[in-house]
């Protein structure tokens, strides 16, 4: 199968750099373009608790934090430096935003790693990779590191 456009996942835990890895090695083979996505956590909720100045610093502190990691990304993973990528972020629910993006951009397949940094709410609430893979319209590549 030939893949023109991947987007690959990312919480930047090192399950989602394997998976990034793993999206760029196919890239670089197949020629194709590469999209990393990072979802913020929705900060919404934040607003009860404090006022509007206070909830832009803290949301301008959370883009400047995620642009710093993907500065830092070519570093942590090396397979990136071989091909022409494209950062993308969007705020909300994780696996809500990678579908809404999923659907809304050209892509041929998903690639995500199979765990994340969800800890207990994965147990309790479901991964964001197996909802993903549930409710994905396109292919999806689920990684995982080896022990």
């Amino acid at each position: 199968m030939s893949y023109k456009h991947i987007l690959a996942l990312t919480d930047f835990s090192e399950y989602s750099k394997k998976a990034i890895e793993e999206a760029a090695n196919i890239a670089r083979c197949q020629g194709s373009k590469l999209t990393v996505l990072h979802v913020a956590h929705d900060q919404s909720q934040f607003q009860l608790y404090i006022n509007e100045e206070q909830y832009k610093e803290i949301k301008k502190k959370i883009s400047v934090e995620i642009e710093d990691k993907f500065n830092k990304l070519e570093d942590d993973v090396p397979a990136l430096k071989d091909i022409d990528w494209e950062s993308n972020i969007r705020r909300g629910t994780p696996y809500i935003e990678s579908l809404y993006e999923i659907e809304s951009g050209d892509y041929d397949i998903v690639v995500l790693g199979s765990h994340g940094d969800g800890g207990f709410k994965r147990i309790v609430h479901g991964s964001t990779a197996g909802k993903i893979l549930r409710h994905c319209p396109i292919s999806v590549l689920i990684t995982k590191i080896s022990k």
